[in-house]
């Protein structure tokens, strides 16, 4: 009986549809990652599978971001990607940037790569002269990036030195 119902189906219609894709670059502040994402896909599809990429829970701080004509754009989440004024050549590039800043990020950014990605941000952005930094704070900032890169340094020092004994 199987097979008689098997002989009747052409292959291909046993075959699965590929859902259609096109692929999308996405720019944090220190990767870069390509995903093919569906037609179908809102915002909300896309901006969850490049959270669980990196490992973040605390989304709610984070979009993305587009340019076109000049002009930058946040992603809606409840409309589809294609739907946006993106570019249409491939890949679409986006940039998994903060989007909210939290009033008292010491007790608010819970997570280290949370607190990875706004400290590089927010570093960019006193680079680049977009927030304005008061030379004091400046120096107490960079005081605090040099110490944490020394401790970096030193922790992975103390292991390698373990691991050889």
């Amino acid at each position: 009986m199987a097979g008689a119902i098997a002989s009747r189906m052409s292959f291909s219609s046993l075959k699965r549809k590929q859902p259609k894709t096109f692929t999308v670059r996405i720019v944090t502040m220190d990767a870069e990652m390509e995903f093919n994402c569906e037609m179908k896909w809102k915002g909300k599809d896309l901006f969850d599978l490049v959270c669980r990429t990196l490992g973040l829970r605390e989304t709610w701080f984070f979009g993305l971001q587009y340019t076109i004509k000049d002009t930058v754009a946040w992603l809606k989440m409840d409309k589809k990607v294609l739907d946006h004024d993106v570019p249409k050549e491939e890949p679409v590039t986006f940039h998994f940037l903060a989007k909210f800043y939290p009033e008292n990020a010491e007790e608010e950014l819970v997570q280290e790569i949370t607190q990875h990605l706004f400290f590089l941000q927010v570093k960019k952005q006193i680079l680049d002269e977009k927030i304005y930094c008061p030379p004091e704070a400046s120096v107490l900032l960079a005081s605090y990036a040099v110490q944490a890169k020394l401790t970096l340094q030193s922790t992975k020092s103390r292991v390698a030195f373990f691991e050889e004994l």
